[in-house]
């Protein structure tokens, strides 16, 4: 059987977007994408009695890494309005019989951000030892290897016991 091509890219963002939310309405969490070119956040988590909501990013990939653009964002983790609730980050896998499988990895905004610190004080450190100089990081995209956030893998329970979601009766 020949090899069938990647999924185009803005399939492969919306395909991963759908999964998350059909991943969260199964589990009980009304979830919807948000539409458009100048949205902040691809997904809402709404809470039941529809008065509070959870922002979500979703980052699909075909590979090992995920692109994040974190850095290119100008901002730093602390007190960002903005900022997504979480992350959903989604593997899209094809495997030898061609039907597609998916990898989820739940982070919190916190949790990323820490994460693609640690992937660019690396980087730095190895782009000064090679060029004799630091990048210049406003540059290029950041990404986050599937390997280093394998611990998060299926973690839905942070968005589905998040506080925000519950609301008690009055």
């Amino acid at each position: 059987m020949p090899k069938m091509p990647d999924l185009p890219k803005d399939l492969l963002s919306l395909a991963g977007e759908y999964r998350v939310c059909s991943e969260l309405n199964k589990r009980g969490v009304f979830a919807t994408i948000t539409y458009g070119n100048r949205k902040s956040v691809d997904i809402y988590a709404i809470s039941g009695r529809h008065s509070r909501a959870l922002k979500i990013e979703v980052k699909t990939s075909q590979t090992r890494r995920f692109l994040t653009g974190i850095g290119q964002k100008g901002k730093g983790l602390a007190s960002r309005p903005d900022a997504p609730d979480f992350w959903v980050l989604v593997q899209v896998r094809r495997g030898p019989d061609g039907c597609y499988t998916e990898r989820f990895f739940v982070l919190t905004d916190r949790e990323i951000w820490q994460k693609q610190a640690v992937q660019n004080r690396d980087y730095v450190k190895r782009y000064a030892k090679r060029n004799k100089r630091k990048p210049d990081m406003s540059k290029g995209v950041d990404s986050i290897a599937v390997v280093d956030v394998e611990e998060y893998e299926d973690e839905w329970p942070k968005i589905l016991d998040d506080n925000r979601l519950k609301e008690k009766d009055s």
